[in-house]
């Protein structure tokens, strides 16, 4: 399902290296799986760092809402071509750029992606404030009735499960339109779920201040509006993860960041094609 090559057979293959490097791969989520995989079939020696104890990174997330489930396939077949390919795995392990340096590695990939985000909204620190991934993760619990703050993609199927649970949901967006980034596939049977479990959309609405009963927002004109709510869930995007390359840098081996890591978050088919790509190059 998570193919680079799809589509572009006759111009993307994955070739012999000139030259076996020792290549170091950090981040076990789809981008760094994926590189892994095609710089170790290319004659590479590749050693893979994960910070966690599992794989799959954001793959394993991405199949909890509803239609989702095959994700979870995607990941699996990934980590299995991984191990097939040869990759040296360090599990619950990470390495800063000098301790690549002295290890002797030739080239590094960061895949260590990125991190759910959000603006310092008056009221965010408090305990009825979760994060959409940390929900999905099944690393926070919410209940009753709440709040999804942001209504793209993650926001919209978050803010579904949740409803499918029993929860009483509002999604809130600040743009015009909320499930934009939906395909014209999915979006019917969202929308149609959304009116099943009374999923209450608040688009054109901006963010004041997040209260222990309550969402504060702004609407288009100008109005207060007041969203009552037990819970509320953050979906309002992501930001790359950082790595300090400058020892690297400063040692003139070459560091590529792919997936979330290079710069902006985006979705698991940039993830996938940019870890072949890159991996294809060296």
């Amino acid at each position: 399902m998570l193919n680079a090559e799809n589509g572009y057979e006759n111009t993307r293959s994955i070739q012999p290296a000139a030259q076996k490097k020792k290549i170091a791969v950090l981040g076990g989520g789809p981008a760094g799986l994926e590189a892994a995989r095609v710089a170790a079939l290319r004659g590479h020696d590749v050693t893979l760092f994960e910070k966690t104890t599992t794989l799959g990174g954001q793959l394993n997330i991405a199949c909890v809402p509803p239609r989702k489930e095959e994700m979870r396939r995607a990941a699996q077949d990934l980590i299995h071509a991984v191990c097939n390919a040869g990759v040296h795995l360090c599990m619950g392990q990470t390495r800063t750029a000098e301790q690549l340096k002295d290890a002797g590695f030739e080239a590094v990939i960061n895949a260590v992606g990125a991190h759910s985000a959000a603006p310092r909204i008056p009221g965010i620190d408090s305990v009825n404030v979760a994060d959409a991934w940390k929900v999905l993760a099944g690393e926070q619990q919410v209940y009753g009735t709440v709040a999804v703050i942001g209504g793209g993609m993650v926001g919209c199927e978050t803010a579904e499960y949740l409803a499918a649970r029993g929860c009483k949901v509002s999604v809130i967006e600040m743009m015009d339109k909320i499930a934009a980034g939906e395909s014209t596939t999915i979006l019917p049977t969202l929308l149609e779920n959304y009116k099943t479990y009374g999923v209450e959309q608040y688009p054109s609405h901006k963010v004041k201040e997040f209260r222990m009963d309550a969402v504060v927002c702004e609407n288009k004109d100008g109005a207060e509006v007041t969203i009552p709510c037990d819970y509320i869930v953050l979906a309002m995007g992501a930001r790359s993860n950082e790595f300090d390359a400058a020892a690297l840098e400063a040692a003139s081996i070459p560091v590529y960041s792919i997936g979330d890591a290079a710069g902006k978050a985006a979705d698991i088919s940039n993830a996938i094609r940019t870890g072949y790509d890159t991996a294809c190059q060296l």
